[in-house]
């Protein structure tokens, strides 16, 4: 280690001194006092007498783990980034801006009960306490002092503002109208083609039971009544081709970029197992939200208690609560909804804002900048920087005010299920699928949040005018109208953002969803533990690099700790174990999918006359569909994909506009499998020829590729397939938090997804997996989180749990913890 690093790094050490895990100290703000046990992980219990003290605890304790990183987040949602880090992160504080998300964030404050807010406020106060005490000892954390600047006391609209700003970026359907509308515009003669959603015919449906059509029911859906064939809406067109909406400004593709920012296929999986399907008899449920992979994780996990009331699971830095995790008598999950909450439109000339305000961003290091926001009260102007003829508009849910965080305080507190439910209509944005399973053997699944109210004929799926676009806002769903399914017959829910309801039933909520390919897997693992096998898997794999099951289930009733293929025929049941394991099973849903027709194709046109071309085919001949980091197979299958894309996508719509599509994968399986759909397009050539000559493409490509090579016998998916978590300063001070990137096994469409971009690095995953056993006296739970929870990177919880993450392994977690470290509170 040199002396900078040596340097560097005591730098983080009045930090970590900083934070004492026993003994007593007193602080201004507390009623009578509160505690703070640390578990071996470092998590913190937090407990008190009333609320206000357990709050002011909670924001302690925060601010201690996590200070920075709850400083960046709000700073991200108040566009105050670039005062700290200069002009690289200035597009997004524009954005943040021009979307006014503290405004938001106000307006949601007076929504706000006088209890729920006292404790934002309580909250608040623990966190400038804590703050209070680091820079009295000069031990503020480390990323302060490198960038020379001191953190301003935190307050309620901060926790509101970081809300506003996640779930914006959690909304997935604007990408789409925009995607559409460039398409209609650059290239008119594919609109047909490609406007379509391609939801597999047949792909699994979150909500199915106790549906029916009719009044209020769908008005836009799958591909017979949207692309090519509708206009906005669901109205068929008089030529019946794909309409474009309103057309996007020549110059909007930078302000979109902007706009678009963090749009990625975000998802999650949650699942409830019902009693009569477990080896215990009790519910099971299982969560593992997936988000950008950072370091430290997003996620922070904690536990609250009160007394006779007692809460574990994680919250976001800055938001005081649970977001998910379990209680007493329940446990609960999370997913992105992935329903439609935002539109863009076209302002008329003549058009009034409601509201106006205007800023200056300071820009670290050279002149600060003048940005302009305004709008309605559900919309704001958007439109290319620079100039003052901003004619655009755009609709969010999240700009009506919402009391989420009234939620985050009283869902673990919930006796039950239905006390549960009523404490999900206080949700607003992001509108969330929420799993639930409590002690009485209740599981059910819910949306909760703000959800436009659509009108036929009013956009939704490309931009439209303001006046189509309007419409559509005058009101949202009710809660009750939101999908919903409570004892479901087949005795489990899974939510895994794919179709919400079946085409044609129940409320408009959107048609763009992400594959169904995870949601399948989890349904079949069920089923066969639960003895009703359903169909041929691919392949069984031999438990290679897979997960080891977890960390004191001894007791618990069940195969603890059984490492290969979960769900043998003749099982006695799910287990917990067995959700443990499932949280890592890396069977791609997509190859079980699309390999069949690839290969019949490949037999049809054998590559025999190039070894490396032949050589793929036989590795993925051999293939079982498990993405393991070691195989190859995954890595042709990968690269081979991505060929068919660059075929049928690149070469029509130009590397530019290809890249903004966000169902790639959906269109070219739709291709891969619909001889009509190929037809459309005007594809000239035989599929048998064009995967020949994909496959050579893909082959010879993977040889060129440093990491590899051209002895396919020595490829390894994992070469490519990396995560790169870094701390936001990795680049500018690496010896203190740059980290290697390390291996994944997995994709974008197994249960333990890893998101790839085109390069193969992975982007987002589940840093946090949650499996609960919900029984009649309490739950028994388990849970990881990739690194740890302590954003010092001094602390030994740092990186501590990265591990147990990597291997497939859960830690047991004490609802009401034991630890012997204590931190006492008390009032000055």
């Amino acid at each position: 280690m040199t002396w900078r690093e040596r340097g560097v790094r005591l730098l983080a050490l009045p930090g970590l001194r900083a934070q004492r895990r026993r003994g007593t100290l007193r602080a201004a703000g507390l009623r009578e006092g509160a505690e703070i046990r640390r578990d071996r992980r470092g998590v913190p219990f937090v407990s008190a007498a009333d609320e206000h003290d357990l709050y002011f605890a909670a924001g302690y304790a925060q601010a201690g783990d996590r200070l920075w990183q709850m400083d960046v987040l709000r700073r991200r949602a108040a566009g105050r980034l670039a005062e700290i880090l200069g002009p690289p992160v200035l597009a997004q504080d524009v954005r943040a801006r021009e979307l006014a998300l503290v405004r938001a964030a106000r307006r949601s404050e007076a929504l706000l009960s006088t209890r729920h807010h006292a404790n934002l406020t309580a909250f608040a106060a623990g966190v400038n306490a804590a703050v209070r005490r680091m820079r009295r000892r000069g031990a503020l954390p480390v990323e302060f002092l490198l960038l020379r600047y001191r953190p301003e006391p935190w307050t309620p609209v901060d926790s509101l503002a970081v809300v506003k700003h996640l779930g914006f970026d959690l909304g997935r359907n604007l990408g789409h109208e925009v995607f559409r509308a460039r398409l209609a515009r650059e290239h008119p003669e594919h609109a047909g083609a490609f406007t379509a959603p391609k939801y597999p015919e047949g792909g699994a449906v979150t909500v199915r039971d106790g549906l029916s059509a009719g009044e209020g029911s769908v008005s836009r859906g799958g591909e017979a009544r949207f692309g090519g064939q509708v206009t906005p809406g669901g109205q068929a067109s008089p030529d019946g081709q794909a309409s474009s909406g309103v057309p996007l400004p020549p110059g909007s593709r930078a302000w979109l970029d902007v706009l678009l920012d963090g749009d990625r296929p975000l998802g999650s999986n949650a699942w409830a197992v019902s009693g009569a399907r477990t080896a215990s008899g009790h519910p099971l449920l299982a969560n593992d939200p997936h988000i950008v992979l950072t370091r430290p994780s997003l996620w922070y996990q904690t536990g609250l208690g009160l007394p006779g009331e007692n809460g574990y699971g994680v919250t976001v830095p800055g938001i005081p609560g649970l977001i998910a995790g379990a209680g007493r008598h329940l446990a609960w999950g999370i997913t992105n909804a992935t329903v439609d909450t935002q539109d863009l439109c076209v302002l008329p000339p003549d058009a009034s804002v409601a509201w106006s305000e205007e800023s200056e961003i300071v820009v670290r290091g050279t002149a600060s900048v003048r940005v302009r926001a305004g709008g309605g009260d559900r919309w704001v102007e958007v439109g290319p920087p620079g100039t003052d003829e901003r004619r655009y508009g755009l609709f969010w849910s999240g700009f009506e005010p919402s009391a989420e965080l009234a939620a985050c305080q009283d869902m673990w507190r919930a006796p039950g299920h239905a006390g549960f439910r009523e404490s999900l209509r206080a949700f607003g944005v992001p509108v969330l699928n929420v799993v639930v399973a409590d002690r009485h053997g209740t599981i059910a699944l819910k949306t909760a949040g703000n959800v436009p109210r659509r009108v036929p004929g009013s956009s939704g799926t490309v931009p439209g005018t303001f006046e189509q676009v309007s419409r559509s806002w005058e009101g949202f769903l009710s809660f009750d109208e939101l999908p919903e399914t409570v004892d479901p017959d087949d005795g489990y829910v899974v939510s895994a953002n794919h179709r919400l309801l079946p085409e044609g039933v129940g409320p408009d909520v959107g048609v763009d969803w992400l594959a169904p390919y995870r949601a399948e897997r989890i349904e079949e693992l069920i089923g066969e533990a639960s003895g009703e096998p359903d169909g041929e898997l691919i392949g069984e794999g031999d438990g290679a690099e897979g997960p080891t099951g977890v960390e004191g289930l001894a007791g618990v009733e069940g195969r603890a700790g059984v490492e290969g293929p979960a769900g043998v025929e003749g099982s006695a049941g799910v287990t917990a174990a067995d959700c443990v394991r499932w949280q890592s099973d890396v069977l791609d849903g997509r190859a079980r999918r699309i390999l069949p027709t690839l290969l019949d194709a490949l037999d049809q046109a054998p590559p025999t006359d190039d070894r490396l071309t032949a050589a793929c085919h036989r590795l993925l001949a051999a293939w079982d569909g498990h993405a393991y980091g070691h195989l190859a197979a995954p890595l042709v299958f990968f690269r081979l994909t991505q060929a068919l894309a660059d075929h049928w996508i690149g070469t029509r719509l130009g590397a530019d506009l290809a890249a903004a599509m966000p169902d790639t994968a959906l269109q070219v399986d739709h291709l891969i499998l619909t001889p009509a759909a190929r037809t459309a397009l005007g594809e000239p050539d035989r599929l048998p020829d064009i995967v020949a000559r994909a496959l050579t493409e893909a082959a010879h490509r993977i040889a060129r590729e440093q990491e590899h090579g051209e002895d396919p016998a020595l490829w390894r998916w994992d070469r490519v397939h990396r995560i790169t978590d870094q701390h936001p300063l990795a680049r500018a001070v690496p010896a203190l938090f740059g980290t290697p990137s390390t291996p994944a096994a997995g994709s974008s469409h197994t249960v333990a997804l890893t998101s790839a971009a085109p390069s193969g690095t992975v982007i987002d995953g589940a840093p946090w997996r949650f499996v609960a056993e919900v029984t009649p006296t309490g739950p028994h739970l388990w849970d990881t989180l990739r690194h740890g929870a302590s954003g010092n990177p001094g602390s030994p919880h740092y990186d501590d749990q990265t591990p147990s993450h990597t291997e497939g392994r859960a830690h047991r977690v004490p609802l009401v913890p034991t630890a012997p470290d204590v931190l006492r509170l008390r009032r000055r």
